[in-house]
């Protein structure tokens, strides 16, 4: 089954792994773009699902992000972890590092207690400005199938990926 993730903000969801966790896709909601088009990946291929939105602005989601966490405490209810996932890789953002900043900041207000996860491929981690925002949050979920070339552009299948917000 193929899940394309709203955007900004999604969830909350039960996840066995991270507990009560709050979306955060910096993707555009209505298709998905990855550095990798993995056979596996629970969002599909890149080419069925090309998004014709923008991507989110760091405003956009940390608007939405408070409007929820506002949402969520009004309820009584308190995420476990902010987690950034979605419909590709989170760190191709042009604003990944300000928004982890931003997100950092909504967490300490609204619920401190909640870790900050990142699930990422990596693709991005040379980059000075996404490596140090890495290091700022409490999970650093990346992936690594293989180190074996063949076998990630046979499963991994990496794709190229730039974007303009």
């Amino acid at each position: 089954m193929t899940i394309i993730y709203p955007s900004p903000i999604f969830g909350p969801v039960r996840s066995r792994r991270l507990g009560l966790s709050l979306g955060i896709n910096l993707l555009p909601g209505d298709g998905k773009h990855c550095t990798f088009d993995c056979v596996y990946c629970e969002c599909g291929f890149n080419s069925d699902h090309i998004p014709t939105q923008p991507l989110p602005t760091r405003e956009e989601v940390a608007a939405q992000l408070k409007a929820r966490l506002m949402e969520m405490a009004e309820r009584g209810e308190r995420p476990d972890v902010l987690t950034f996932a979605g419909n590709g890789e989170p760190t191709s953002h042009p604003q990944f590092a300000e928004i982890i900043d931003d997100t950092l900041q909504l967490r300490d207000d609204w619920c401190p207690q909640a870790k900050v996860s990142v699930l990422s491929n990596a693709t991005f981690i040379f980059r000075k400005k996404v490596f140090e925002a890495l290091m700022k949050v409490d999970n650093n979920i990346l992936k690594l199938d293989t180190v074996n070339e063949a076998y990630i552009k046979k499963v991994d299948k990496p794709a190229g990926i730039a974007y303009k917000v």
